[in-house]
């Protein structure tokens, strides 16, 4: 028994570590959210953001995706709009510059898969359920989601702006990523992938 035990041993250590499978991402890849100002719509944009995406449809519990977005980088072609969302009763970028993503687990759903995970806004965390359109392609892959928010969830929005008439208090957060070849890295730290800056489309004031 104890010669089967160090055998066993041995095969453990000599065995290689999991490899993650993480797809690069690339330009034409983007971060909007869409909300309401007085009853209209508006499109915004986060130019500036890092993602690690380690993803395989049949590993699902290896899989992870984890995203920093620059919130300075926001961008809703309507200046006055821009500045008040840096300021403390929004986003508060300059304390909390940076606002981030990360899955805890991934399961399979009647509509698709769907991840589980912490968002984190101004300090505060809230856990989400992200579910998403996974497709593969020749080059990569392509990764499409749409998920509402509450921002009072997370402090957006204090004194009058929390009057829904002002400002309504969902937001859809709409993300396309475009992803190249998989690169199998036996590292679960690897690099973050940096994204090209990219343009929202053109807004009314």
């Amino acid at each position: 028994m104890r010669l089967h035990g160090v055998l066993a041993l041995g095969l453990l250590a000599g065995m290689p570590a999991m490899a993650s499978t993480v797809y690069p991402v690339q330009a034409g890849s983007s971060l909007q959210f869409q909300g309401t100002q007085q009853g209209e719509k508006f499109m915004g944009a986060i130019k500036q953001f890092d993602a690690r995406i380690n993803f395989d449809p049949g590993q699902l519990a290896n899989s992870s995706f984890e995203v920093n977005m620059q919130l300075k980088s926001m961008d809703t072609r309507n200046a006055e709009r821009d500045m008040a969302m840096q300021t403390s009763e929004w986003f508060d970028v300059s304390h909390y510059p940076i606002a981030t993503f990360k899955t805890t687990s991934f399961r399979q759903t009647p509509q698709g898969v769907a991840a589980d995970a912490d968002l984190t806004i101004k300090g505060r965390s809230k856990h989400i359920v992200f579910p998403f359109v996974w497709q593969k392609t020749p080059a990569g892959a392509t990764l499409d989601a749409k998920v509402p928010l509450d921002r009072l969830d997370f402090g957006l929005g204090a004194g009058e702006w929390s009057d829904e008439s002002m400002v309504g208090h969902r937001v859809d957060v709409i993300v396309h990523l475009v992803l190249g070849p998989a690169v199998a890295t036996p590292d679960p730290v690897a690099p973050k992938s940096n994204v090209h800056q990219t343009k929202p489309p053109s807004q009314k004031k």
